[in-house]
């Protein structure tokens, strides 16, 4: 029997990878066969192989549970495999509010199994509305990360890519910063923010956002020295953030919490400047010209900062035209990554 929750993560995959895909669901949401169809076919050596859709659910080590899109093509998997004595699969990290579906780059995925690089499409607790019922500490997130990875480790990836888009760009950053990761080959971080703080910080003094950035540290510093946070925390929405008006699309939401521990001006976890010099692995850093959420001169300003602190295999790709969701762009934001992949891994 399929449940409530299993049926909606299956309707939500179709609408989203569009009437041809292949969908394999794996247990606790298991179906008995493949639906089958051909918007991911290809042809391979005289054979029509679909890229596969398999959800999977990952749990973390505090026993949190979330769900992770795992996308495939087992031919060209096994022929990378063949060609660099390798297993190399991508684990890629969501937006703000997002899920494997959501405030994700669901162009990318398909492209690089294609290339033999599968990818696993993470969930994490700051996904979906974790940020406002509580669940959504950023640090805490490292866990659904880490689960990511053993879940890969488990079904015998050997080599890893870590993948990071947005606010996921820098949780991917905080992660690898502190952790011992022996098989990570490289880093693709697409649109990362030079912090997360320091991006809601500018947002909110551009547009006037009501309430205004100090006085939200005012009020969430009074809850998180309280002697029960938890129980004062509350709901709030920042109007004029992101944008001149007061509708929702200019809008953010978050509990003081989930406020103080990714956009507070005390979230050093989630400041990528202050994390990404303790990365060793190659990176890529891929940014937009015409992004306005995140500036286009934070990729390189990151990139400085890693180089300053000893890598020397730091690249900047910047992709002209591009907005914060390369709209339009997505064939050689794509090709950026494909390259760099094949170098890396």
């Amino acid at each position: 029997m399929i449940g409530a929750r299993c049926v909606q993560k299956l309707q939500q995959a179709a609408l989203a990878m569009g009437p041809a895909t292949t969908l394999a669901m794996h247990p606790p949401c298991a179906l008995s066969a493949l639906l089958r169809a051909d918007t991911h076919v290809r042809t391979f050596e005289g054979a029509r192989m679909p890229v596969e859709y398999r959800l999977v659910t990952l749990t973390a080590a505090d026993n949190h549970e979330h769900d992770a899109l795992l996308v495939i093509d087992e031919r060209a998997a096994r022929r990378r495999e063949r060609m660099t004595g390798r297993r190399t699969a991508a684990m890629h990290v969501h937006g703000i509010m997002g899920n494997f579906l959501v405030g994700t780059l669901r162009f990318l995925a398909a492209p690089l199994a294609r290339e033999g690089f599968p990818v696993l499409v993470v969930e994490t607790r700051m996904g979906n509305i974790g940020q406002l019922v509580g669940p959504g500490i950023f640090d805490l997130a490292r866990q659904d990360l880490a689960a990511g990875a053993n879940w890969l480790r488990e079904h015998d990836w050997d080599h890893l890519i870590s993948m990071g888009y947005s606010s996921g760009a820098a949780l991917a950053v905080r992660w690898a910063a502190t952790t011992k990761i022996p098989w990570l080959r490289g880093m693709a971080l697409l649109g990362a923010p030079w912090g997360l703080p320091e991006s809601m910080e500018a947002r909110a003094a551009r547009w006037g956002a009501t309430p205004s950035y100090d006085e939200l540290y005012a009020t969430a510093s009074a809850i998180v020295a309280s002697p029960d946070p938890t129980a004062a925390d509350r709901l709030f929405v920042i109007e004029h953030s992101r944008g001149p008006g007061t509708q929702p699309a200019h809008s953010e939401v978050y509990t003081y919490l989930t406020w103080w521990h990714s956009r507070g001006p005390e979230a050093t976890p989630a400041k990528t400047h202050l994390q990404i010099g303790n990365i060793t692995h190659p990176l890529l850093l891929v940014q937009g010209t015409d992004d306005q959420v995140v500036a286009p001169h934070e990729a390189n300003d990151l990139a400085v900062v890693a180089r300053a602190a000893g890598n020397e295999q730091v690249d900047v790709a910047v992709i002209d035209g591009a907005d914060h969701f390369f709209t339009g762009r997505e064939f050689v934001t794509t090709e950026t990554v494909i390259r760099w992949i094949r170098k890396h891994a």
